[in-house]
C-alpha cells in the first residue's frame, strides 16, 4: 500500500477510535469496537497499530494539538493582554456535556495512570496551556495592564488547574457548575490575581471570538 493510502487509513482508524471513545467511553475500549466502527477487520487495525495504546495515543495527541493550537491562535489574534486573558478563560471552559472535543480529552485522561507515555503527553499539554497564560500575563504586567499578585507562572498554573477541574464538572453535567458558573469562578480568580476586573469586558466581544474559534 502506498504511503498516502497508509496515512489515509491511519486517519480513518483514528476517527473511528475517537467516535468509539465518545460513544462508549474509555473504559474497556477494544480493538474490535474500533474495527467495527471503521468497517474493517480487527486484523486491519492491528496491522497499523499493533498496540491499542498506540492508536489511542495518536487520538490523544491529535486532540490536544488541535485544541491547543486553535485556542492559542484565537487568543493571539487580540492585541490587548486583558482581552486575551478574558478570551483564554472563555475558550478554556467546555460549552457543556455536548462539547465533544472536551469530552474526548477527559475520556483520554483515563489512560494517564496506566501509561507512562500518556502521562508525559498530558504533562506536556498542561505545560503548553500554562505557557499561553504565562506569556500574556507577563506581557500585560510589563505594559502595566496587570498588577500581578503572584508570579505569572504560578497564576497560570492555577488557571489551568481550575480549568481542568471545573471543565470536568461541566462535561459530566454537574447541576451547580455549568459553563457560565465555571467561567465566573475562573474570572474571579484571574481578577484577584491580576488586579483587573475582567467582568467588565463586554460579553458580546468575547462571544464573537468564541463563535470564530468553534
Amino acid at each position: 500500500m502506498r504511503r498516502k493510502d497508509q496515512a489515509a487509513r491511519r486517519q480513518q482508524l483514528a476517527a473511528a477510535a475517537r467516535q468509539v471513545l465518545l460513544e462508549r467511553g474509555a473504559v474497556g475500549v477494544r480493538v474490535k469496537d474500533i474495527a467495527q466502527q471503521a468497517g474493517l477487520a480487527p486484523s486491519s487495525v492491528l496491522y497499523y497499530y499493533p498496540r491499542l495504546d498506540d492508536l489511542l495515543l495518536e487520538v490523544s495527541r491529535s486532540a490536544m494539538e488541535r485544541y491547543a493550537e486553535r485556542r492559542a491562535k484565537a487568543v493571539r489574534a487580540l492585541d490587548s493582554p486583558v482581552d486575551q486573558l478574558r478570551l483564554a478563560i472563555r475558550l478554556g471552559v467546555p460549552t457543556g456535556p455536548d462539547d465533544e472535543e472536551s469530552r474526548l480529552l477527559y475520556e483520554l485522561d483515563a489512560f494517564t495512570g496506566s501509561s507512562r507515555t500518556f502521562g508525559i503527553l498530558t504533562s506536556s499539554y498542561f505545560d503548553r496551556q500554562t505557557m499561553l497564560y504565562e506569556s500574556l500575563l507577563e506581557v500585560g504586567a510589563q505594559r502595566g495592564d496587570f498588577d500581578l499578585r503572584e508570579p505569572a507562572k504560578q497564576i497560570a498554573r492555577g488557571l489551568v488547574a481550575l480549568e481542568d477541574g471545573l471543565g470536568l464538572q461541566v462535561v459530566i453535567g454537574h447541576p451547580g457548575v455549568d459553563n457560565g458558573e465555571a467561567e465566573r469562578i475562573l474570572i474571579r480568580y484571574a481578577s484577584m490575581a491580576t488586579g483587573v476586573d475582567l467582568e467588565r469586558i463586554a460579553p458580546d466581544q468575547v462571544a464573537a471570538q468564541r463563535r470564530d474559534y468553534r
